[in-house]
């Protein structure tokens, strides 16, 4: 797991318009995208990719399929649920079929237990789930999941299961956070959620990014990656900010799906409930500020 680093992608799910289910060979297409503009790894079915809105069954179709087209990519799959069955049954699935690694939040639906309840849940998700060799990624996202990974949690874990836990993904946004557990924890790969903060993380020693934009652009934050901490990252730092801020304007999901139907020709993919799809007027201006991106020439 030491080689696991880089710039991944956090890949969206693309639903068909005319009946709702997975486009997998637009998948196909998207990871070709990818790779040939220098990605190093994927992330299916995260929150980007709309993983706790997929069935079980379409979550392990999804992740089968993306790892037998990665094409020499690294493929961490998003298997946390709020059901440790589930969560142990996914991870199970994504490592038979030949993922690198897996990545998993805390289970999100209680979210007043006490650490000790993580700490088994995670424990317990090791020894049923993993066989020697194989590791967990913790996903801190409390933004979103409204459960923390905490230092108490991890500490836990480290001290019964460190041979279990291959890294964590900090999507907080919080640089001092994300500083301390490159810090405390050096035996752990640490990875950066933020495209704000992609050369605060590099510079950091984090040992990647797992960001949206690396969905549309992942040559540029490998350019901050190159020449993190110095005085050539500030343009390149402050492009891909101004970027991300652009997206922010719009729903995300449908945002970059349809940015990849603009730059990179594939179909009109749908999100699905509760995210929302694009109005004609959002349509509009999100392919406005892709020029404005330097994603597409015109419109």
């Amino acid at each position: 797991m030491g080689d696991v680093s880089g710039v991944f992608a956090p890949i969206v799910t693309p639903f068909r318009p005319t009946d709702g289910e997975l486009d997998l060979s637009w998948v196909g297409r998207h990871l070709a995208f990818l790779k040939a503009r220098g990605c190093d790894g994927v992330v299916p079915a995260g929150t980007t990719g709309e993983g706790p809105s997929l069935g079980f069954d379409e979550r392990c179709r999804l992740i089968d399929y993306v790892v037998s087209h990665a094409d020499g990519m690294t493929v961490i799959a998003g298997t946390g649920t709020p059901s440790l069955a589930d969560t142990i049954s996914l991870t199970r699935f994504a490592f038979q079929v030949g993922v690198d690694g897996v990545l998993v939040l805390p289970p999100f639906y209680y979210r007043t237990v006490p650490v000790e309840g993580l700490i088994a849940y995670f424990r317990r998700l090791c020894d049923q789930a993993l066989m020697p060799g194989q590791r967990v990624f913790l996903y801190h996202i409390p933004q979103v999941s409204g459960v923390p990974v905490t230092l108490e949690l991890l500490d836990g874990l480290m001290e019964t299961h460190a041979e279990c836990i291959g890294g964590l993904k900090d999507s907080s946004r919080d640089p001092d956070g994300l500083r301390t557990f490159i810090r405390r924890y050096p035996s752990l790969r640490i990875f950066c959620g933020s495209d704000n903060l992609a050369d605060f993380a590099y510079a950091s020693g984090a040992a990647g990014t797992i960001s949206v934009m690396a969905n549309l652009m992942p040559d540029l934050i490998q350019d901050v990656r190159r020449v993190a901490g110095k005085e050539e990252a500030e343009p390149l730092q402050a492009r891909l900010t101004q970027a991300r801020q652009r997206l922010a304007a719009y729903p995300t999901q449908a945002a970059v799906k349809y940015a990849l139907h603009q730059i990179a020709g594939l179909p009109e993919a749908a999100t699905r409930p509760p995210n929302v799809e694009l109005s004609p007027e959002q349509k509009a201006a999100l392919s406005q500020d892709l020029v404005r991106m330097g994603l597409l020439e015109t419109v």
